[in-house]
């Protein structure tokens, strides 16, 4: 008989319960026990699940005895059966989850097992020494803060012991076929999903979810696979349907397990992560792109970052706040003189994501210009959370916007004054008249000169180098 257990019970006389603080944007912390970390390979796991099976004396056991089987089932744990599995620390699900998501992207990518310690994201995310990004107004330890899935990608994206974040997927509300197709050529997908006891229960050897409302999202799993077939009888709350996502979960105790969540649970803030090892130093200016916020010049839109650092630059990074958009890159001398490159590209998909440059390029002083055909993303103005503020913050000489028509720079003319007693206009070279429309980002007037209602600050465009 074939059979995968992925659930593990963790018996010690007293069987405890962990909640899990994942907090979103517009909710408070919840305060959670913390629990010492560690871990667990999905063989350890499998094995302490089959000895407790064998000696359980709960009847369900032997009456809840689904096996799954080829069709319709999907466990990236039959790709990568050393996954290991952490135990979170404090509210920390959020970066345990994300973690896990790039574990099994850079396993699935190049058969390379790599570990992300969740509480160096915790640190980095809340580490005080900065000036913007996300500053804390409580008194509370980094592990008790909570979080959400935008502060991985606005940290990790400027890379954090050694590893880069170059792909976050935002997934949410695009179906069921998209998450599979994600979690198949991608790695484990993150989600939010409720923390509630009374949904969750044992039905023979499978712990198992099913919530339809899903009204209060304070936890974040990973999803590594799926059963189509798995019934709808086997939860606290008989589904509509049979089929059933399988879950990695960070929680502590009984519910430190891999459980099944019911297909007739909504997914929220669903987002598929990816990371790499391959770039040396990641330069930006922006906080993130918190706020979906981005900036539109007509048809086209086009933006610049100004960087001082000599390397090989390899790879641009950027947002996109739309299902997919045309843009293009030109690379310039920093006096915007010089075309040192240019390159065609898609954002494919809503989140951020990098574009490798086809030829690594050599740069000191520079420019990354980027045309955007639906939006440019921005990094938007300082937001008040409840126990943290999200802190923009832009410097002259940074971002900048171009307020003419860039496709056609060449013709831009601006007029020369008549100096006083004159009688005509001195000769000027107007081959680089279109620089006098390159519109600092932290000018006092940007917002009028764009016709709109926030401080944009910085654009969202990174520059990563390789080796």
């Amino acid at each position: 008989m074939k059979k995968l257990l992925i659930t593990s019970i963790m018996i010690t006389g007293i069987l405890s319960l962990c909640g899990c603080g994942n907090t979103s944007s517009n909710s408070s912390n919840s305060s959670t026990t913390a629990t010492s970390t560690g871990t667990t390979t999905a063989a350890e796991t499998t094995q302490a699940a089959a000895t407790t099976t064998a000696s359980s004396n709960n009847s369900r056991i032997f009456t809840y005895n689904y096996v799954h089987g080829d069709e319709g089932y999907f466990n990236i744990l039959t790709e990568n059966p050393e996954f290991k599995k952490k135990a979170q620390n404090g509210n920390t699900c959020w970066a345990y989850a994300a973690a896990a998501s790039m574990e099994t992207n850079c396993y699935l990518k190049n058969g390379q097992n790599i570990t992300i310690d969740p509480m160096h994201i915790v640190d980095a995310v809340w580490n005080q020494d900065k000036s913007e990004g996300f500053i804390k107004k409580v008194d509370t330890s980094n592990a008790d803060m909570g979080g959400w899935q935008w502060m991985v990608t606005q940290t990790l994206s400027n890379k954090l012991d050694g590893i880069t974040l170059d792909g976050a997927k935002i997934l949410t509300d695009t179906g069921k076929d998209a998450i599979k197709e994600a979690i198949q050529t991608r790695g484990g997908v993150v989600v939010s999903v409720p923390d509630d006891e009374e949904k969750i229960d044992w039905f023979g050897e499978y712990y198992t979810m099913n919530d339809p409302k899903n009204e209060n999202v304070d936890h974040a799993v990973t999803i590594i696979g799926w059963d189509d077939n798995f019934p709808s009888k086997y939860f606290s709350e008989e589904a509509s349907q049979d089929g059933a996502w399988i879950a990695y979960n960070s929680a502590a105790g009984i519910m430190g397990s891999y459980y099944y969540i019911s297909y007739d649970t909504p997914l929220k803030d669903v987002v598929s992560f990816t990371a790499t090892d391959k770039y040396s130093e990641v330069l930006s200016y922006d906080a993130g792109n918190e706020q979906d916020k981005y900036i539109t010049r007509g048809d086209a839109t086009t933006v610049a970052n100004v960087f001082h650092k000599a390397g090989k630059l390899a790879a641009i990074g950027t947002y996109n706040d739309f299902d997919a958009q045309d843009i293009k890159i030109d690379i310039y001398d920093a006096d915007f003189k010089t075309l040192l490159y240019t390159q065609d590209a898609v954002l494919d998909y809503h989140g951020y994501q990098t574009v490798p440059l086809n030829t690594i390029l050599s740069v000191n002083d520079y420019a990354v210009i980027i045309t955007y055909t639906k939006g440019a993303p921005v990094e938007g103005q300082t937001i008040d959370y409840d126990v943290s503020d999200y802190v923009t913050v832009s410097d002259k000489g940074q971002s900048f916007v171009f307020l003419g028509d860039w496709k056609n720079k060449a013709s831009i003319f601006h007029e020369v004054e008549i100096p006083e007693g004159a009688e005509e206009a001195p000769q000027v070279d107007h081959t680089y008249d279109y620089i006098k429309d390159m519109k600092d980002m932290s000018d006092d007037d940007i917002k009028e000169a764009l016709g709109i209602d926030f401080e944009p600050h910085n654009c969202c465009i990174k520059a990563l180098y390789t080796y």
